[in-house]
């Protein structure tokens, strides 16, 4: 079997990420949050109270984005936005409300339900094959 040339990898690469995105996106939805926002609020429930910059910084997103995104959450009251310490007044520590805090593990079984149903026809082996090579596609930007 010959190796597809990158572009056509590339296309699969956006095609499979699309899919993954839009089947997360249904399941959260009915919640009240974006793909984007859970990704943002898992990050945090892993990481605890963070900076923005920090947040950017982990999540590969720009700066602008995560300040949009902790917008709507802390609108939706699932966020709190608060000053950081160090004297610096201008660092924002972001960090789960109780609200946040209780729909994170509720979101978690919905979208492991979504990522056993896009992965059912691909073998243990072959998923661990998978994610090792996009680990280093994304060269090293995904932290376990």
């Amino acid at each position: 079997m010959t190796a597809a040339p990158d572009s056509d990898v590339a296309d699969l690469l956006r095609a499979a990420a699309g899919a993954a995105h839009q089947a997360l996106s249904r399941a959260v939805l009915p919640h009240g949050v974006t793909a984007a926002e859970w990704t943002l609020m898992r990050e945090l429930r892993a990481a605890g109270a963070v900076s923005q910059t920090r947040l950017a910084d982990r999540l590969g997103m720009t700066r602008g984005a995560i300040s949009k995104l902790v917008d709507r959450l802390v609108a939706k009251r699932l966020l709190v936005r608060g000053r950081g310490g160090g004297g610096d007044r201008r660092v924002q520590i972001i960090g789960l409300t109780g609200a946040g805090a209780l729909l994170v593990p509720k979101l978690a079984v919905v979208t492991s339900a979504v990522e056993a149903a896009l992965f059912a026809d691909l073998p243990l082996d072959e998923r661990g094959t998978l994610a090792a090579a996009l680990k280093r596609v994304a060269g090293g930007a995904i932290e376990d």
